[in-house]
């Protein structure tokens, strides 16, 4: 059997979308910048390397293409990437159909946060693995090529180089990344990074060089760079060196990133918006006072939301479109409820669209019985008791007042609430529609989904009749 030399990293597909499954969420495209990042310093190392998406393709149809176009079988290793527990259903599809296509394959897995809760755990999940790396793959990147890999779990600053998205099969459908910072360290009780430290932000210099690098790998077409950053938070000073860096390209290149609502200042924001940021994903998750309390955001609920409507009044003031990110969490009651929907209300008018959903709890049953049993004691329980061991997803009833249908059921009210159909496409086809998707497919998908599964409403009805049409089971308790 003729092997290659080359060594594939696969970044798994989902075999449904994560939230709710129509044609629109099945358009969308997530660059896996963690692997690429592995794939990048292998390819300037001199190794013939690529990285392929699983999508929402059949895991069977990627197996074929990387045996029909002579890539497996490798004398390297195959690199697959688990970003989401979501992903492990297609990941173990594929682990298995590789193995019968090639018994010798050397099959690694990566996916911190998905192989680092309990690495016996995943692989009783997936038998036709052989090795799986807990942490970052940076610093033992090379001994994952040798027969004895360095397994430790080992720190990694965030990578000085740009990445290379032409290693990417099919780069030109994906928006770009950039790695700004790791870690966040805020110590929010359901984020996965609440106790990594955050680290510096690289030089502004060096992101401006990045920008210019990636629309050169784009040959110089459109591109809208996600600067990625679990926690966005440069100042002052470093939003001026970037206006300062970037004033010389041309065209100017927008891009996108996340923060949370009481990190950036107005001021930065000025400086941010001259540089190219268009669209800014916060972190508000909540605007009850108790919530706030309970997700350990902040320990001064008054301040951090006096924080947010500061910072969405300036992204309004300089042209950036803020979306805002909003968890229904342990103990949510219709009061707890209503105070974020009034606070929204009120910011209506700077919100460019909004993301919502239930918490969920991530992992396998050694730390998910960590998560709910502190959400326990807020009146929340999961939904199945075994789906933490079957599948590491843990729906909750959330209280009382929100069981886990009337939790999506006021996700979606939400929502609709505040965006339409022409805010959705834009912000969705900024980042993760692939490049070539014009507003006609849209529209044409559109017409395709069942209309009560998607999260916005028609551009032509007002919020008043959004919310006359609301469904009765988000009206679990009074004024909803």
């Amino acid at each position: 059997m003729h092997r290659s030399n080359a060594i594939a990293f696969v970044s798994s597909g989902m075999l449904s979308p994560k939230k709710r499954d129509h044609v629109l969420a099945r358009r969308q495209l997530y660059l896996n910048y963690g692997a690429l990042s592995l794939a990048t310093m292998l390819d300037a190392a001199g190794f013939t390397t690529m990285l392929l998406h699983g999508e929402h393709r059949d895991p069977s149809e990627v197996v074929d293409e990387l045996f029909g176009t002579g890539v497996l079988p490798s004398q390297q290793p195959l690199m697959i990437s688990i970003p989401s527990f979501y992903a492990l259903p297609w990941a173990q599809t594929f682990c298995r159909l590789v193995r019968q296509r090639d018994p010798e394959v050397r099959i690694i897995i990566g996916g911190r946060w998905v192989v680092g809760p309990d690495v016996d755990w995943l692989r009783s999940k997936i038998p036709h693995a052989d090795i799986f790396v807990p942490g970052l793959g940076e610093p033992i990147l090379n001994s994952l090529l040798t027969a004895k890999p360095d397994l430790r779990r080992l720190q990694s600053p965030t990578p000085d180089f740009t990445l290379n998205h032409r290693l990417v099969k099919n780069h030109l459908q994906y928006q770009p990344s950039i790695e700004a910072s790791r870690g966040c360290g805020m110590g929010c009780a359901f984020c996965e990074e609440r106790d990594i430290r955050l680290e510096k932000l690289r030089p502004p210099e060096l992101i401006a060089r990045s920008l210019s690098a990636v629309q050169a790998q784009y040959d110089g077409s459109e591109i809208h760079p996600y600067l990625q950053a679990s926690m966005f938070v440069p100042n002052v000073q470093w939003g001026s060196r970037l206006v300062e860096a970037v004033m010389d390209q041309a065209p100017r290149i927008p891009w996108r990133t996340e923060s949370r609502v009481d990190a950036l200042t107005p001021d930065t924001v000025a400086h941010l918006a001259q540089a190219g940021l268009e669209v800014l994903d916060l972190g508000l998750e909540t605007a009850s006072p108790t919530q706030i309390l309970h997700m350990r955001k902040s320990a001064d609920p008054d301040r951090y939301l006096s924080r947010a409507s500061e910072l969405l009044a300036a992204c309004r003031r300089h042209g950036v479109r803020a979306k805002v990110n909003v968890l229904l969490y342990a103990g949510e009651t219709t009061r707890t409820f209503e105070e974020t929907r009034a606070w929204l209300d009120d910011h209506a008018g700077m919100i460019a669209g909004v993301s919502v959903g239930p918490v969920m709890a991530y992992g396998p049953p050694k730390i998910a019985s960590i998560l709910l049993d502190d959400w326990a004691a807020s009146g929340a329980a999961p939904v199945d008791m075994n789906s933490a061991f079957e599948t590491g997803i843990t729906s909750v009833h959330l209280s009382r007042d929100f069981d886990a249908a009337a939790a999506e059921a006021a996700s979606l009210y939400l929502s609709r609430r505040y965006m339409d159909v022409n805010a959705y496409f834009q912000l969705k086809s900024f980042s993760y529609y692939p490049r070539n998707y014009t507003r006609a497919d849209f529209d044409q998908d559109v017409k395709q989904s069942n209309p009560n599964s998607l999260p916005f409403r028609e551009a032509d009805r007002s919020v008043q009749s959004c919310v006359s049409s609301a469904p009765d089971s988000t009206v679990t308790a009074g004024s909803i």
